[in-house]
């Protein structure tokens, strides 16, 4: 729905969807600890885990020394947004390219504050990619952009513990049902027939079909 939704109620989706994981958290402290000896090694309580844990960043990312910084690829990307550097921001993110490439080409951009938020990245940094994506900072008159300045509201109302887990949410929700089989279907050249695919099959292909030149 969120993908579908005017302005208005994209905030009242972040507003009621965006909750809380600290009891989780708190919850499953114990089997983090287990996790981290133990080096991730079971997928299915990495998975889960990965889930509620407080880091958004990849570890991967941030344990290889040729990486540049989420801080770094941002300032970059404020020279143009190339999909090698979207691709780049969406690993350090830890999110996966393909739902990064549906952030930066959402027509609202209200995902934007939500993935810099989510990841620590400062206010300044989505005027950076705002800019790297060439969308108009100002109005007709010379005034501040008002779409510029609604995604800097979503910014400030979501607390970064909330858009972690939006943003999570986005990365398992549209990825965990991509199969090949099911990628070919969304970039054949036939129409989609809901009735083939389960609803959280058919709600990623519309949401990433234009992802995949559709």
């Amino acid at each position: 729905l969120f993908w579908w939704a005017d302005a208005e109620t994209r905030n009242v989706i972040l507003r009621r969807f965006a909750v809380s994981r600290e009891i989780l958290q708190d919850a499953a402290s114990d089997i983090f600890a287990m996790a981290a000896e133990e080096n991730w090694q079971d997928p299915v309580s990495r998975k889960a885990l990965q889930f509620i844990e407080r880091r958004q960043r990849s570890r991967l990312a941030s344990e290889e020394e040729a990486a540049k910084s989420l801080e770094d690829a941002v300032t970059g990307a404020q020279h143009g947004l190339t999909p090698e550097i979207a691709e780049e921001i969406s690993y350090l993110s830890g999110i996966k390219p393909m739902i990064g490439a549906r952030i930066f080409t959402d027509p609202g951009g209200e995902p934007i504050a939500v993935l810099c938020k989510a990841t620590g990245l400062p206010k300044q940094a989505i005027r950076a990619l705002w800019r790297g994506l060439k969308r108009s900072e100002a109005d007709g008159a010379g005034g501040p952009s008002p779409a510029l300045e609604r995604v800097m509201i979503v910014y400030d109302m979501i607390a970064v513990d909330r858009a972690q887990t939006v943003l999570r949410y986005w990365n398992w929700s549209m990825t965990s049902v991509l199969t090949p089989a099911l990628v070919r279907a969304v970039r054949n050249d036939g129409e989609l027939t809901p009735g083939e695919y389960s609803d959280p099959e058919w709600a990623a292909m519309l949401t990433l079909s234009k992802d995949f030149d559709r």
